[in-house]
């Protein structure tokens, strides 16, 4: 399995699970690079198509609480249900990102209004074409760790 670092092209600070939290419904946050382990994940296939997101601190995956489709939803991690709340498709963006698509909204992860702080909530938007709705994994997707 490998691991990767997501990383928000506006901010430049990473997908991260606050202090590693192990609750379902923790706030998926973004933050400076630690090097931590809740600043970790892991893609797999998820039912259905798209990819889950596992974040290796708590083992728990990337969520759009139940499938909400209103924009500015916070972002949380939930037990792994198989749902497609929790699966998401990543494709190009027209920055040289990666959009990370929700498979039941169809909404986008975005950090909001490209923020720069550490501790902001991520949240799902509509298409926009910013940076903010843009990531970068490390290792770029095909290299192995």
């Amino acid at each position: 399995m490998h691991e990767y670092r997501i990383r928000n092209m506006a901010s430049r600070k990473l997908l991260a699970n606050p202090q590693g939290s192990r609750t379902n419904g923790t706030k998926m946050i973004q933050w400076d690079d630690t090097g931590g382990a809740d600043q970790a994940w892991s893609l797999e296939p998820a039912p259905g198509g798209g990819a889950k997101l596992r974040n290796m601190a708590s083992g728990k995956v990337l969520a759009n609480p139940q499938g909400s489709r209103d924009n500015g939803t916070e972002m949380i991690q939930w037990d792994d249900t198989g749902e497609t709340d929790q699966a998401w498709i990543l494709e190009p963006g027209p920055n040289g990102g990666l959009r990370i698509r929700n498979m039941a909204s169809r909404k986008l992860l975005a950090d909001p209004q490209g923020s720069r702080e550490n501790g902001t909530t991520m949240i799902q938007w509509e298409e926009t074409g910013e940076t903010d709705q843009e990531w970068l994994f490390d290792p770029p997707l095909g290299q192995a760790r």
